[in-house]
């Protein structure tokens, strides 16, 4: 039996972490089904829901396919996480798989597993305090000026990751 998911319109924080978590339910029911193409698509879901999480916690724009790519790559650095960017890739990798049909159901098992663990990791980064963060790169400045909607310049400084009052739609 898969986790029930919130009603429409729930889109809180904590909305999204139960989505998320529920795709990963979802995913691994969807592979017992033998539909491979559903149970990759949850993969990527789970991973989409989880940081979404993030974003609404923090305040930043997250409506764009690219901007979870961005809150990726930002949180990586943040709490110094290499490891967050390549599972992000593998969320994507399913993505594609969705439309491509690439993969076999040992392949998508494995990624059920690390998105699974990936979204706990999330969650954990989710119900941290955001950790200082100065702005080094100018992929550090896009993805923050992306996520903020504002200017943001190189050496720029937050004690609180840029972090920003959430704002409700």
């Amino acid at each position: 039996m898969t986790m029930p998911l919130p009603l429409p319109g729930a889109n809180g924080a904590d909305d999204h972490m139960a989505i998320s978590r529920g795709f990963v339910d979802h995913a691994r029911n969807e592979l017992r089904l033998g539909n491979n193409l559903q149970a990759s698509e949850k993969v990527w879901g789970a991973a989409a829901h989880a940081i979404k999480a993030i974003a609404i916690e923090r305040g930043w724009r997250h409506e764009k396919h690219g901007y979870l790519f961005d809150i990726v790559s930002h949180i990586a650095k943040e709490c110094d996480r290499p490891d967050f960017s390549d599972k992000m890739a593998i969320a994507g990798f399913y993505h594609k798989n969705f439309y491509e049909n690439e993969f076999g159901e040992n392949d998508i098992r494995r990624a059920i597993n690390t998105i699974e663990q990936f979204v706990t990791e999330l969650d954990d980064v989710r119900c941290s305090p955001p950790r200082p963060f100065t702005v080094t790169t100018n992929e550090d400045r896009r993805h923050l000026q992306n996520l903020l909607g504002r200017t943001v310049d190189i050496g720029e400084r937050s004690d609180v990751g840029f972090a920003q009052p959430p704002t409700h739609d």
